[in-house]
């Protein structure tokens, strides 16, 4: 098996004139738990499909294990891909849909996933129409799980589920993964709920990847200054700024490694300083600076 869950170069996918995947390549080493990390529309499902052979691919290469996804029985047993909204038949009680999984999927731990049905009190006997949509994800989700598949992509898998059950499904995912290393990928807009189980981040903007990297180490890339504009602009000058806004007072981020020698000059030039989160370097790193337009919504009409 290669040493690569994933690889793609220069990979397009278009829906008539519209691009959803443009030239993007990525190498994404085998094992991790994957954090997808995109806004609505950024491609992250669209990706995810195309990994799991489920769309054709417009230009450019994709590789799932080495060998191209699509139409490959060899690559597709050895994953999963599920949604919050799977299209299993409504009238199927849960445990025949557990025993579909049992016979499509090789590594599929059945007596796991009945576990699992208890332990988030869904009876086996429920039909797939009565769960909420809340008790349908988890049941996708649990039944992705089991599957123990070398690749487990899990589109949005917590719509619906409340706070309790979230974090639930993210502690067993966590000690699964620990029982049972794979690669995983999660797409969700929930990074800060997120953040403490994921080994990597990848980020991905208009259906290219913006960054991908450890966690760890993406909570050490960059930093928020803070204070009177002046103080501001001579600190952060000939430094890559990756954010800026002047408001009550002025603020900028800057892709450095925050050390000692960094707070003590911000210290002495007056400005507060401190780590930017994961989830907020995300955002800064995907967003257009609209701060202008935002003060135009309390500006009087002459």
């Amino acid at each position: 098996m290669s040493d690569f869950a994933l690889q793609a170069a220069d990979l397009s996918k278009n829906y008539g004139k519209n691009a959803a995947i443009r030239s993007f390549t990525i190498d994404i080493p085998y094992g991790g738990l994957i954090g997808l990390i995109g806004r609505n529309g950024s491609g992250k499902t669209t990706f995810m499909k195309l990994c799991a052979g489920l769309l054709d691919l417009s230009g450019g290469k994709l590789e799932v294990f080495g060998r191209a996804p699509m139409d490959n029985l060899a690559v597709l047993s050895d994953l999963v891909y599920t949604c919050h909204n799977m299209s299993h038949e409504k009238q199927l009680r849960l445990q025949a849909i557990l025993g579909n999984y049992a016979i499509i999927f090789k590594d599929f731990d059945r007596e796991f996933a009945e576990k699992l049905l208890q332990y988030f009190d869904l009876k086996p006997k429920m039909r797939y129409k009565q769960l909420s949509q809340g008790m349908a994800s988890i049941f996708n989700f649990i039944c992705a799980l089991a599957c123990r598949s070398k690749l487990t992509m899990f589109d949005e898998p917590v719509l619906g589920m409340d706070v309790t059950v979230r974090k639930a499904a993210y502690e067993v995912l966590l000690r699964d993964y620990t029982e049972y290393p794979r690669t995983v990928i999660i797409s969700s807009h929930l990074l800060a709920e997120m953040e403490g189980i994921l080994s990597d981040i990848l980020l991905i903007d208009e259906g290219r990847p913006v960054l991908f990297g450890n966690i760890d180490d993406l909570r050490q890339s960059s930093y928020r200054i803070e204070g009177e504009k002046a103080a501001v602009d001579s600190f952060s000058a000939g430094k890559q700024i990756i954010y800026y806004k002047n408001g009550i007072s002025c603020e900028a981020v800057i892709k450095e490694t925050l050390d000692d020698e960094i707070r003590t000059r911000a210290g002495q030039s007056g400005l507060r300083v401190c780590h930017v989160r994961p989830e907020d370097l995300c955002i800064y790193l995907t967003r257009e600076n609209k701060e202008g337009e935002l003060e135009c919504l309390w500006q009087k009409a002459n």
